[in-house]
C-alpha cells in the first residue's frame, strides 16, 4: 500500500537539507524568500552549509538532517536543496522507521533519484521529482510554480500535465504508477536493494551534462538488465547540455531513444519537460498516471498528497 503525504498549507515549516554535494550556490536565499511570500516557514538542517570534500558534510551529518526532518512534528515538508553526489551513501544511515511513521512531502531530482528509490522500496512513500530550492531560487515561469504548489497542496486528482513541445515516439496507451528519474543513477543502483522496480510503470528518463556513450551506456544497462521491458511505457525528456563529441558523432540522443527504448514498442513520448531544464514540471513518483503516446498526452489519475 503506497503512503501519502499530507497536503501542505501557508503557515507550515518546510525543511531545507543537502543530502548530496556543498550548498555554493546564491540562488538559496531567493528560494527562501520565495517560500516565505508563499506563506511557509522554513528551517535549515543543522548541517545544511557544511562541507567535506565534494560532500556537503559527512554522511552521518547529512544523514541526520534528513532523519531529524522526518521525526520533527512541526516539519511538513523536506526540499533538498540541490544534488551532485553523496545521496548513495546515505542509504543505510536513513531512519526508515521514521520515514514510514511520519509521511512527508519530499522533493528532489537528479542524484536525489537514488533517495526516491529508497523511499518507494522501504516506505511506500509517494514522493516528488520536481524542483530542488536552487531550482525555485534561480527563477521559473508562472505555469511552473503554480504546478508545483498544485500538486503539493490539493488532495485531488492532478490531472492532465503541460506537453507543449512533446513528441511520440511509439503510438499507443499505458497506465501505471509513475517511477524513475534520472538515468545515470537509475542505471547505477541496477543490482543494489533499491534497483529500480519497473513493473507494469509509466518510466521517466532524463539526464544531464552525460556524453553519448555514456547514455548509451547507461541504457545499455538498464536493458540487459532486463528491467526496460517490464515497463508499461515511458515519458523521455532530454540529457540536458550533451557534450559535443569530437570530429561530429553520426549517433544523436534520439537514435539511441530508439535502439533502446523504441524497439520495446511501448507507449513513449519524448521531449516531456522535467528534470535538469528550465522550469521542471512536478511529478509525483508512486502516482496512478495514464499516458497517451498517440495524443502526446499524460495525465495523473490520482491527488499526490491527502
Amino acid at each position: 500500500m503506497w503512503l501519502k503525504p499530507p497536503h501542505l498549507e501557508p503557515g507550515m515549516c518546510l525543511g531545507l537539507i543537502a543530502p548530496s554535494s556543498p550548498v555554493r550556490d546564491g540562488r538559496l536565499h531567493s528560494a527562501i524568500e520565495l517560500l516565505e511570500r508563499a506563506g511557509y516557514r522554513v528551517l535549515f538542517g543543522e548541517h545544511l552549509f557544511d562541507r567535506y570534500g565534494y560532500l556537503a558534510g559527512t554522511d552521518r551529518a547529512r544523514a541526520e538532517d534528513l532523519n531529524n526532518m522526518f521525526r520533527r512534528p512541526d516539519v511538513c515538508g523536506v526540499l533538498c536543496v540541490r544534488g551532485g553526489y553523496g545521496s548513495w551513501r546515505l542509504v543505510d544511515l536513513v531512519d526508515w522507521d521514521a520515514v514510514r511513521a511520519n509521511p512527508k512531502v519530499f522533493i528532489g531530482y537528479s542524484d536525489v533519484t537514488l533517495l526516491h528509490l529508497a523511499m518507494e522500496r522501504r516506505s511506500h512513500l509517494v514522493t516528488f521529482h520536481g524542483p530542488m530550492a536552487v531550482t525555485l531560487g534561480g527563477g521559473m515561469d508562472a505555469a511552473a510554480l503554480e504546478q508545483f504548489w498544485a500538486v503539493l497542496t490539493r488532495p485531488r486528482p492532478v490531472g492532465p500535465l503541460p506537453c507543449d513541445g512533446v513528441r511520440t515516439l511509439v503510438g499507443g496507451r499505458a497506465r501505471g504508477r509513475l517511477a524513475g528519474g534520472c538515468l545515470a543513477l537509475l542505471a547505477a543502483s541496477v543490482g543494489t536493494k533499491d534497483a529500480p522496480d519497473f513493473r507494469g510503470r509509466i518510466v521517466l528518463l532524463e539526464d544531464v551534462g552525460e556524453r553519448l556513450p555514456h547514455v548509451d551506456r547507461h541504457l545499455s544497462q538498464l536493458w540487459r538488465s532486463g528491467c526496460l521491458h517490464q515497463a508499461a511505457g515511458f515519458i523521455l525528456g532530454t540529457v540536458t547540455g550533451i557534450p559535443e563529441e569530437g570530429g561530429g558523432e553520426a549517433i544523436t540522443l534520439h537514435d539511441l531513444w530508439k535502439r533502446y527504448i523504441g524497439a520495446l514498442g511501448k507507449p513513449t513520448i519524448t521531449g516531456f519537460r522535467f528534470g535538469h531544464v528550465e522550469n521542471p514540471w512536478t511529478l509525483p513518483l508512486g502516482c496512478m498516471a495514464e499516458l497517451d503516446a498517440d495524443a502526446a498526452s499524460v495525465c495523473i489519475l490520482e491527488g499526490a498528497v491527502l
